[in-house]
């Protein structure tokens, strides 16, 4: 669930893997799509939308990418899915099957919050205590 960056707008996203935009404080969702494209997000949490089409693999299930977070400054988006990886992309993404500038496989990725803003750089030397 996110609100717009003037808190007028909420966006979630179904179990039917719908995102939908609602209005606030009077609930009405909003259908019209060049309305919708035209807010700014405080916060992105969602898996869905033509803002991150780029972070499902060519062989991607529905459930596979179960978590999304927009870094603070808003030019990084990390994920976490079934599999343990946890991936670094731009933000936006909307072409399909982006390649990722960071991976960590870990053990679970159930949730994931980004607390700090990603470096740009995309060098190994920003992660230097990491094998990859």
């Amino acid at each position: 669930m996110d609100f717009s960056a003037d808190s007028s707008y909420l966006q979630v996203s179904t179990g039917s893997y719908k995102r939908q935009v609602y209005e606030v404080p009077s609930g009405k969702q909003l259908v019209d799509q060049s309305m919708i494209d035209r807010i700014t997000w405080a916060t992105w949490t969602s898996v869905l939308g033509d803002e991150v089409i780029g972070i499902w693999s060519r062989h991607a299930e529905k459930a596979d990418v179960n978590c999304a977070c927009v870094s603070h400054s808003g030019i990084n988006l990390v994920t976490g899915d079934d599999f343990g990886m946890v991936k670094l992309f731009d933000f936006p993404c909307p072409e399909k099957f982006v390649r990722t500038w960071f991976c960590i496989i870990t053990t679970s990725a159930v949730d994931i919050m980004v607390l700090y803003c990603f470096c740009r750089t995309r060098t190994m030397e920003t992660f230097p205590s990491l094998n990859l």
